[in-house]
């Protein structure tokens, strides 16, 4: 849509307030609310899922709000560089494909199959410190994987370009809030982790960044 006046900061609020409700629901406090409310067991089957179920909806209401906004061009490119563009694309989805993460752990059917056989909570991947494949890249490999390929995109409206722009800065902050919690739940084993291996960015001995 490219009527009417521009203006990017109307989709970085957007994505503000969505950063604003996903933080609160990932806090500490919140998930103590939730389990008070669910009660131990259906907190563990259910909340997961829960959270993907309005994560998700909270996401399609600001990509329908950011569609329905005024937007420009803002680049494309051609030639060599699309390709050189397209080529950390491709760098960026195959750090995600050799991250090892479960799909089904990861939007909270794991849990609830979990529960409904009686297992425990511990069975669970999430459970465990990896260190290894895209995790021995850097500390947060889907959140760097992701970033590549929104800001590599090789066409870009202003609105689009907003939206990548507020997705890694996202991405980027969130490894903080995270890594407290990995840092309480594994202890010295995340921070020697820490020590070895960069944050985001696969610099060599930079690993705070």
């Amino acid at each position: 849509m490219y009527h009417g006046p521009v203006n990017p900061l109307k989709v970085i609020v957007a994505w503000g307030a969505f950063a604003l409700l996903h933080s609160v629901t990932v806090s500490e406090p919140y998930e103590r609310w939730a389990r008070g409310v669910l009660g131990e067991r259906r907190f563990r089957a259910y909340h997961r899922l829960f959270f993907t179920l309005y994560s998700a909806a909270a996401t399609a209401a600001v990509l329908l709000y950011v569609r329905s906004l005024p937007d420009a061009p803002l680049y494309r490119l051609d030639g060599w560089i699309r390709t050189l563009f397209h080529g950390v694309q491709i760098l960026g989805a195959g750090l995600l494909l050799w991250t090892p993460w479960d799909l089904k752990e990861f939007i909270g059917l794991r849990q609830w199959e979990r529960q409904r056989a009686g297992e425990e909570e511990a069975q669970g991947r999430n459970e465990r410190l990896f260190t290894g494949k895209g995790y021995g890249l850097v500390r947060h490999p889907l959140y760097f994987g992701c970033s590549l390929l929104l800001a590599f995109h090789p066409v870009q409206t202003r609105n689009s370009a907003a939206t990548a722009a507020a997705a890694i800065a996202y991405f980027y902050i969130g490894t903080f809030f995270e890594e407290r919690r990995m840092e309480r739940k594994f202890g010295e084993a995340y921070r020697e982790y820490k020590r070895r291996v960069p944050r985001f960015f696969p610099l060599p001995h930079r690993g705070h960044i």
